[in-house]
């Protein structure tokens, strides 16, 4: 009953913003993965994406003129995590092939970051193509005192970190989730965008799309896990991935309700 409730005001919203008449063939869909789609776990390498969500995704790629899934997962993980044709997957938050000296400095935080983190269980880094990401779900150390530990590490380096969900994000200044927004922007040229997202490196996103004059809707997934200030940008704020999911499943409805079944995309 009380999904049902949140759902009806979620629908509210969404019949009340600009973003409602945009033809569905016009539409982008921007989506993080963990803490959106999937519940986010102890073991990342464990996690799976709601089949609902999946089965949402799948349909909205025939309706939709782009389907994005934007995480900081790998590329390669992401084809396992989200196997869904005409679904767009970017990884490592697009933030692509690092130069030289971007690639320098990580390997320096790599190397130094372990040393330090070497004594405290459950703490262990994740080495990507262009960032790295401390994990500290496990670990009897908070997010606050890793990333106080590895500061003088990160100014040294001149890298970026981000504090998120028992993690810490790692990357080249000036990169990131909202860099690669901007470009799918420019690039795709949509009537309309909805993001979704959970965590600290969706900001940008939500940030990107409150600046823009295209028509959007900007959806947060909370959980107990972050600041409230986080989802400031939004226009919906759900509880978790199952309520994210439940909106997935109202934009099917949606788009198939203004789309005729001959003129999707196969």
């Amino acid at each position: 009953m009380v999904v049902r409730t949140e759902l009806d005001e979620i629908a509210e919203v969404w019949r009340r913003s600009p973003i409602s008449a945009i033809d569905a063939s016009e539409l982008l869909l921007v989506t993080d993965f963990d803490g959106t789609m999937a519940e986010i776990g102890p073991d990342p390498a464990r996690s799976a994406a709601i089949p609902e969500a999946l089965d949402a995704l799948r349909r909205l790629a025939r309706l939709l003129k782009q389907v994005v899934v934007l995480s900081s997962r790998t590329g390669t993980e992401l084809e396992r995590l989200v196997p869904v044709p005409g679904v767009r997957l970017i990884g490592d938050s697009g933030l692509g092939t690092p130069d030289p000296d971007d690639k320098r400095a990580l390997e320096q935080f790599n190397a130094e970051a372990a040393k330090l983190l070497g004594s405290i269980p459950g703490a262990w880094i994740e080495i990507k193509p262009a960032s790295t990401t401390v994990h500290l779900r496990n670990a009897q150390m908070s997010v606050e005192e890793a990333m106080a530990l590895l500061r003088p590490l990160l100014k040294a380096t001149g890298l970026s970190g981000a504090q998120g969900r028992k993690v810490i994000e790692v990357h080249t200044r000036f990169a990131g989730k909202g860099t690669a927004l901007a470009a799918l922007l420019e690039e795709i040229e949509p009537g309309g965008v909805v993001s979704m997202g959970d965590d600290e490196n969706d900001r940008a996103v939500f940030e990107v799309l409150s600046a823009t004059p295209i028509p959007h809707l900007s959806v947060g997934v909370s959980s107990p896990e972050v600041p409230p200030d986080l989802f400031g940008r939004c226009d919906v704020v759900v509880d978790g991935p199952a309520k994210a999911t439940a909106f997935l499943q109202m934009l099917v409805d949606w788009a198939s309700a203004i789309a005729a079944p001959s003129v999707e995309k196969s």
